[in-house]
């Protein structure tokens, strides 16, 4: 069974792709506790996030349908947790009800109840690509690269994201640059159009998780 935040799913599902085997979502627990949550688009993008708390003793890839995405999305008034027992028909609590292995439960956790929405699950039949293995050449990049700067430029997410849907509009790329205590400079592919965007301030850059670091070497076993 795993048990996780929901919200994971449905910003993993934003990074798949459109064939197989990149259509999939891996979902997979970490051997120290925790829960991995990995999608990538033939290797133009990637994306792989940890939910600490979460719970599991399997792994499964799933196909992130509408019906899977609209229920996972998080929102800023509850968290949400889903449960998905891929294997076996499991009793999620003796007062509920049992989560069948297609179906999966998204629980909302609200301050006086919990809403529960039962989801179905498709499972992908090919095996998920090998992630895992190309974060091991990055992670060893990024710690054995010399660190020209102590400190990294924090900034605010919604102009970032502001500028980059502006300039998308004209070209298919973009360029970020920034340097300690400057702007973060974002331009297309052409330099009619460039957009600064100011530090809100400068932050010690951040070294590699270990859960990263832990997933780049796992190779779970997949079900479904």
């Amino acid at each position: 069974m795993l048990q996780l935040n929901s919200a994971l799913i449905a910003i993993a599902a934003e990074f798949i792709g459109q064939y197989s085997p990149y259509q999939s979502i891996e979902i997979s627990p970490r051997k120290d506790g925790g829960v991995y949550v990995a999608s990538t688009d033939r290797g133009n993008i990637a994306c792989v996030a940890f939910d600490q708390n979460g719970t599991g003793d399997e792994s499964v890839c799933l196909i992130p349908t509408n019906d899977l995405i609209k229920a996972c999305r998080g929102i800023k008034t509850a968290e949400r947790t889903i449960t998905i027992s891929p294997s076996r028909v499991t009793e999620s609590c003796p007062a509920q009800p049992p989560i069948a292995a297609n179906t999966a439960i998204v629980t909302t956790h609200r301050k006086s109840t919990n809403d529960r929405v039962e989801v179905p699950l498709q499972y992908s039949s090919v095996e998920f690509p090998q992630l895992a293995l190309s974060l091991q050449f990055l992670i060893q990049q990024w710690s054995e690269t010399p660190i020209t700067s102590d400190t990294a430029g924090r900034y605010e997410a919604s102009y970032v994201q502001k500028a980059i849907k502006s300039i998308a509009t004209q070209c298919s790329s973009v360029v970020l640059s920034s340097f300690v205590g400057g702007p973060m400079r974002i331009q297309g592919d052409n330099d009619s159009v460039i957009i600064l965007v100011m530090p809100q301030t400068a932050e010690p850059i951040p070294p590699v998780p270990q859960w990263l670091t832990d997933y780049s070497a796992s190779q779970p076993a997949r079900v479904g």
